[in-house]
This record gives C-alpha cells, sequence and structure tokens, in this order.
C-alpha cells in the first residue's frame, strides 16, 4: 500500500545543484563584478600588507629580546672571568694569629 503522493511529514526533495550550477556561483562570487574586483584587489593588498609588517615586527622584537638576553649572558660571564675577588682582611686575620 504504497502511494506515489509525498507524505506530509517530509517535505519534498529539492533537485540536486549541478557542477556548471555550483562553479557559476563561485565564480560570481569571487569576481563580484568590475568595480567590486578592483575594491577586493586593494582590500587584499592592505591585509598582506599588515600581516608583513606584523611579521616584520616581531622578527625585530624577538631580534632584540634575544640579543638581549646575549649581552646579558655575556656580561655576566665576564665578571666569572675575572676571578675571585680577594680581600685583605681574610690575610690580616691570619697573619694576626700568630
Amino acid at each position: 500500500m504504497t502511494s506515489s503522493a509525498p507524505s506530509p511529514s517530509r517535505p519534498p526533495r529539492a533537485a540536486a545543484p549541478t557542477l556548471d550550477a555550483i562553479l557559476g556561483a563561485c565564480c560570481a562570487l569571487g569576481s563580484g563584478g568590475a568595480a567590486g574586483g578592483a575594491e577586493r584587489s586593494r582590500y587584499l593588498a592592505q591585509l598582506v600588507q599588515i600581516a608583513v609588517l606584523c611579521v616584520l615586527c616581531l622578527t625585530v622584537l624577538f631580534g632584540l629580546f634575544f640579543l638581549g638576553c646575549y649581552l646579558l649572558l655575556k656580561a655576566g660571564s665576564l665578571g666569572g672571568q675575572a676571578g675571585p675577588e680577594r680581600s685583605g682582611a681574610k690575610e690580616l686575620e691570619v697573619g694576626m694569629g700568630t
């Protein structure tokens, strides 16, 4: 007892879009017309410039940070190479003990 009429609980299926329809929609969105294409190109160029500037700023900041760390480590190791500090107080205590 099957009927050919669609059941009221399910909506009728829409036809599946064809490949040409999908590609046409994508190309229409991408082009956006003559004025839209130039505006989109300008927007993308600005985004690229911002991204490049951010990368360059981060590179400079990290370079300064690591250079500062290197100089601090070098300054600390130079202090260690000078040798132990001599104090005359210990020598005097040894001499006065006799």
